[in-house]
């Protein structure tokens, strides 16, 4: 089968940062508690947005001190990006799958969990308006409960039917809401093949050069 659009996560999926994800919390827990990120808070972590991130690290945190430390958190991250200019770079093969997708005229766009701060970061770091229309990536704008809206909306933002989209995903809710979204294909994109098909994914690839680009486009 055809697919018309393709809708990309952007975090551990065009972009590996995990590893920088997980320094900027220890830096926060230890700022805060005066402790290191344990693996219990980790597992307690795992899953949760910034601001329940953070009443797990402090359950009695102010309002006002989690919006603080939810926005700082990700200024800690991409200072951290910054520190590492050798992995700041797009997955393998991103580069010429987004070029071969201008050259069919295909549409694409991105939606993800971050914050605007984080993709106009990515957006002037990995020169992403080279390919993208950055006013239809769909982000974190307080208006998602979840990424099935934001699937929804990026669906709408290419004019493309969501049954008719290839959803690349890297974990597991992403995945689980891409399948639950009703998208016609969904991709998973890591290491760990065996988990990635348990948590719904279609087929697997661990970098854009494993995609077969005539085969479903």
């Amino acid at each position: 089968m055809k697919f018309k659009g393709i809708i990309f996560d952007f975090n551990g999926t065009l972009f590996y940062d995990t590893p920088f994800h997980n320094i900027a919390w220890q830096r926060i827990t230890k700022e805060i508690t005066g402790k290191d990120l344990d693996d219990e808070l980790r597992i307690k972590m795992h899953g949760k947005n910034n601001k329940d991130i953070l009443y797990c690290i402090q359950a009695d945190m102010s309002k006002e001190n989690n919006d603080y430390y939810s926005k700082y958190k990700e200024k800690v991250y991409r200072d951290i990006c910054l520190e590492h200019p050798d992995k700041l770079h797009l997955l393998e093969g991103a580069v010429e799958f987004f070029n071969y997708l201008v050259k069919h005229n295909i549409p694409f766009t991105i939606a993800s969990a971050s914050i605007k701060d984080n993709i106009d970061f990515f957006v002037k770091t990995f020169g992403l308006d080279r390919w993208f229309n950055v006013d239809k990536i769909v982000y974190d704008d307080g208006n998602h409960v979840n990424k099935i809206s934001m699937f929804n909306d990026a669906a709408k933002n290419l004019n493309v039917k969501i049954e008719d989209c290839i959803i690349f995903e890297d974990s597991k809710t992403g995945i689980g809401y891409a399948k639950e979204v009703g998208a016609g294909l969904v991709v998973g994109i890591g290491s760990d093949f065996e988990v990635l098909s348990k948590y719904g994914a279609d087929f697997c690839i661990t970098d854009f050069t494993e995609f077969d680009s005539g085969e479903y486009l």
